[in-house]
């Protein structure tokens, strides 16, 4: 009996040892649940792409072979926050950057006669309906396919991204 009283005094002291090594490994698993979904949601530091409807289209109401690119609906493109490309399809983009004048806001509509210019700088990007007319030697041609592509710069996030025949 006395062999029996010893045994139960002993196991007395398991178990509050246990129980600490058991609550420090859940404050540890605890600790690192919460830093873990703390520190992801800090870790996405880029801008949110905005929320536009651009559409591109060949520019049926004159003769003259061009394009239209309206803004539907959506958030404001902020001038300088934008970039655009219109190139044959097949070539690589070349971007125009837009100005810090050139926002392009809801209803806005930019009136594309020409292709890209090379060097990427010349715009004309001017009131409500904005033309774009470019240095370069290229112009459209009827029944040629254009690739079309516009990127937020802050979010690098493509707006547009389409083809459009020249008819």
């Amino acid at each position: 009996m006395k062999s029996n009283r010893k045994f139960s005094k002993d196991e007395e002291a398991v178990s509050p040892v246990i129980g600490v090594i058991l609550m420090v490994a859940i404050t540890v698993i605890l600790a690192a649940v919460i830093a873990a979904f703390v520190f992801g949601m800090g870790g996405n530091l880029t801008p949110s792409p905005p929320s536009a409807s651009v559409t591109a289209s060949n520019n049926a109401a004159d003769t003259t072979l061009d394009m239209k690119i309206n803004h539907n609906g959506g958030d404001l493109l902020k001038g300088s926050e934008w970039k655009i490309s219109v190139v044959a399809e097949g070539d690589a983009p070349a971007y125009i950057i837009s100005e810090a004048s050139d926002d392009f806001a809801v209803g806005g509509q930019i009136v594309w006669a020409g292709t890209v210019a090379t060097d990427g700088t010349e715009h004309n990007f001017v009131g409500a309906t904005w033309t774009y007319s470019s240095a370069s030697t290229e112009d459209f041609v009827q029944g040629e396919k254009y690739d079309i592509k516009m990127v937020h710069i802050p979010s690098n996030s493509l707006v547009l991204n389409t083809v459009v025949e020249i008819r």
